[in-house]
C-alpha cells in the first residue's frame, strides 16, 4: 500500500486538513461543529465539510474522538501528525511530568462549587464543562511531558 500524502487531496481538502492540523498543534484539536465557524472554512457548506472530514478520517490523516459533556455528544478532531503507525503501548507504564503551572491552571482550584463536587454529589467532575474543556485543550499540548517505560 502506498504512503498517503497531501498530494492526494483536493485544494479544499488540504485547507480543511491544515486547519485541523493547526488546531491540533495549538489546542490539541478542534470540536468538529466548530470547524464551520473558522474563517478559512466559512465558504464551505456544512455538508461538504462533513464529507471532507469523513474522507480525512478514512485516509487516517485525522482521528475523531467522541466526547460527552453534560449529556451532549461532540466529536473532537485531531490531525495525525506522524503518518507512520504508532507502536502499541501494551505492558508499559505512562510517566507524566507536571509542573506547578499545570496544576495551578486546573479550573477546579478556583471553582465555587469545589466543596459540593464529587462522584456522588450535586456537581460531578465527569459532567463539568470547564474541566472537560481544560483537559481536552491540554491533553496533547506537549507530548514531551509523556514518557512510556516498559513494565517490570
Amino acid at each position: 500500500m502506498s504512503k498517503i500524502t497531501l498530494d492526494d487531496l483536493s485544494d479544499v481538502e488540504k485547507i480543511v486538513y491544515e486547519v485541523i492540523k493547526r488546531e491540533t498543534e495549538t489546542n490539541g484539536g478542534v470540536v468538529q461543529r466548530k470547524l464551520k465557524e473558522m474563517q478559512e472554512l466559512k465558504d464551505i457548506k456544512p455538508r461538504k465539510l462533513q464529507h471532507i472530514v469523513k474522507k480525512l478520517i478514512k485516509m487516517k490523516l485525522v482521528k475523531r474522538l467522541k466526547v460527552t459533556n453534560n449529556g451532549k455528544t461532540s466529536y473532537f478532531l485531531q490531525a495525525v501528525i506522524a503518518l507512520e503507525k504508532e507502536k502499541p503501548i501494551e505492558n508499559k507504564i505512562l510517566i507524566v511530568r507536571l509542573s506547578i503551572d499545570d496544576i495551578i491552571e486546573i479550573p477546579c482550584l478556583t471553582c465555587k462549587y469545589i466543596t459540593i463536587c464529587g462522584a456522588s454529589k450535586l456537581y460531578n467532575p465527569s459532567k463539568c464543562s470547564l474541566l472537560t474543556k481544560y483537559l481536552i485543550s491540554n491533553a496533547l499540548k506537549s507530548s514531551t511531558n509523556f514518557n512510556y517505560i516498559n513494565e517490570p
